[in-house]
């Protein structure tokens, strides 16, 4: 490993001279190669204080927590593949140094200092770290099979071979006719809208999902392997205890709570491209510039006490670059009661490929006494649909809730160590955002989409839960006995059975790369839910906001989420309210 980073390292190293100017993300790779945290001070002051030991982590950790999150900004500029190959390479650095980090034996000492002062949390945090690191070369193998599943799942040359002369599709009169051909090059989605046989496309819909089956079977029976190696180690029975371990669930729960969320649809996968084409689409609005709505959204945040400036760019001595088809970037600062957040980084897009999306994504967290926020929203230059001023409410409600964390700690602050809080106060935040726009009701065809999305996850999170909760060979038959039970949670959500639905599992990338961390989306709306029809009883929306989204308190997620809807808010309990408020299958 050490050889390979170095030979890396010379390699951008000569780029990097050649290119400073023009190509920032070779130089930033390079530094990235060469960083490497030092707690030299933690083990050489034996006066220090639990306060200026955490302080002293921090400030030694902060930049490899930034280069990480500098890692994920990048990706998208990555275009060639010495760019990919750098990132790649800079992950995997990142990755050992924190596996070093968290491994040495001053961490160690600092957690047990650190366990009877307010600075407990961070403790906490550090060691769930410790328990989810992997041995490198483990961690270096599951790493090698999951990009195998996503390379070829995302295989888009495909062709398909009909056995059955009445699913061939025949080309318009004078053209040369499918029939000629053993194999059509079609998109999955065209064949399923123009194929009048329903049992045609039942076929082509089952044929699809197991597209890739033959080159990802042994990868993904290596990733199964390799969790529930990791989970035994750690004394659980299969590697689902250990994922939900975290969230206090137990596989049991989950599947109860999923079960809460199972709405069966009249429309089966493979008919959903035919009765989307026969539902209405959304009214079309007056096209209105990203820009100015952003402002309009920001303004309804001065009741929270939040206020926005535009910056100059050439105030600012260093902002991320705009990516081809970006018009120039605009600066906002974000402030909260005086106090400086730090700033969004907006990039109209001139150019941008359809569907217009509008995207968020994080360049640098919060920490209060060490840093500002930045955030970075890319949208398109000119909203033309209801959908795209949605997608830009939840990117800023995300980028706010981002920039607001008021603690002085990156690991307590930032959205991947605090998933939950972070995706219920955005969902909070987007609901309040929203509910104060003139939104006409969601269009049949929308309803009907975000219907089928909700059931694809609930299904697909039931597969994964029976997935990891195996704990033998999947090559075991009794793994294919499994078949039944997919079976019928497949048809409670689409009406119809999966035959042998346990294919299912070479049929989606989540399942190797999230783990079972699937629900977790449809976990985060039904406690939203709750927050936004029992909240308001007891408290004011600046109430909430500042409890939930500011938490100057440094409140736990459990001890926010206890005052807003009060107890008891164990999971077991939570699930049966989610029940008893009907939530919105959203």
């Amino acid at each position: 490993m050490l050889k390979s980073i170095s030979l890396v390292i010379l390699s951008f190293s000569l780029l990097a001279t050649a290119h400073a100017v023009a190509n920032p993300l070779a130089l930033f790779v390079e530094q990235c190669l060469l960083y490497q945290p030092d707690l030299t001070a933690l083990d050489s002051d034996n006066t220090l204080t639990a306060n200026q030991k955490a302080t002293e982590f921090e400030l030694q950790t902060l930049a490899l927590n930034n280069i990480n999150d500098r890692v994920q900004y990048y990706r998208p500029f990555a275009t060639d593949t010495l760019s990919k190959q750098g990132l790649l390479w800079c992950q995997l650095h990142l990755a050992d140094e924190l596996y070093e980090l968290l491994n040495a034996k001053s961490t160690k000492q600092l957690i047990d200092s650190l366990q009877t002062t307010p600075y407990q949390p961070l403790a906490e945090q550090l060691i769930h770290l410790q328990q989810s690191q992997w041995e490198l070369t483990a961690k270096s193998k599951l790493h090698s099979a999951q990009a195998a599943v996503t390379q070829a799942l995302a295989e888009r040359q495909l062709t398909m071979q009909f056995n059955d002369e009445l699913c061939k599709i025949t080309a318009p009169s004078g053209s040369k006719t499918q029939q000629e051909q053993p194999n059509i090059d079609i998109r999955i989605a065209k064949y399923l809208l123009v194929q009048p046989n329903e049992e045609c496309r039942k076929q082509a819909w089952f044929a699809y999902q197991t597209r890739a089956k033959s080159k990802i079977q042994s990868a993904i029976s290596f990733i199964h392997e390799l969790n529930q190696q990791q989970a035994q180690a750690q004394g659980y029975q299969n590697a689902a205890q250990l994922m939900l371990a975290p969230y206090d669930l137990s596989p049991a729960m989950l599947n109860m709570f999923l079960d809460s969320q199972t709405k069966q649809l009249t429309v089966a996968p493979w008919n959903m491209a035919q009765a989307l084409s026969h539902t209405q689409k959304a009214s079309a609005i007056k096209p209105i510039s990203a820009h100015d709505y952003l402002l309009v959204l920001l303004s309804k945040l001065t009741k929270f006490g939040i206020i926005a400036q535009s910056i100059p760019p050439d105030r600012l001595e260093h902002h991320p670059p705009a990516q081809a088809g970006q018009t120039q970037v605009q600066i906002i600062r974000i402030m909260h009661q005086q106090r400086v957040l730090g700033e969004i980084y907006t990039y109209p897009q001139t150019q941008q490929p359809s569907p217009f999306k509008v995207n968020g994504q994080l360049i640098k967290q919060t920490v209060i006494g060490h840093q500002f926020g930045q955030y970075a929203l890319s949208f398109p230059d000119q909203l033309t649909t209801q959908s795209q001023q949605l997608q830009l409410i939840n990117e800023l409600s995300h980028a706010i809730v981002s920039l607001a964390q008021s603690g002085q700690f990156y690991l307590l602050n930032r959205k991947t160590q605090n998933l939950q809080r972070h995706a219920v106060a955005s969902l909070w935040l987007s609901h309040f955002l929203s509910q104060s726009e003139p939104f006409a009701p969601m269009s049949e065809r929308e309803q009907l989409t975000q219907a089928y999305q909700t059931q694809m996850n609930v299904f697909r999170s039931k597969a994964s839960l029976m997935f990891y909760q195996y704990s033998a060979s999947l090559t075991h038959e009794d793994w294919l006995k499994a078949d039944k039970d997919l079976s019928a949670a497949f048809e409670q959500s689409f009406g119809r059975p999966w035959p042998h639905a346990t294919d299912a599992i070479y049929s989606y990338q989540a399942i190797a790369n999230k783990g079972i961390s699937l629900y977790l989306p449809l976990w985060h709306q039904a406690i939203a839910q709750l927050i936004m029809t029992q909240a308001p009883v007891a408290y004011s929306a600046q109430d909430i906001f500042d409890l939930l989204i500011v938490n100057e308190s440094q409140l736990s997620f459990n001890n926010q989420l206890e005052q807003l809807i009060g107890p008891p808010i164990d999971p077991y309990s939570l699930i049966r309210r989610f029940n008893h408020a009907e939530t919105p299958q959203e």
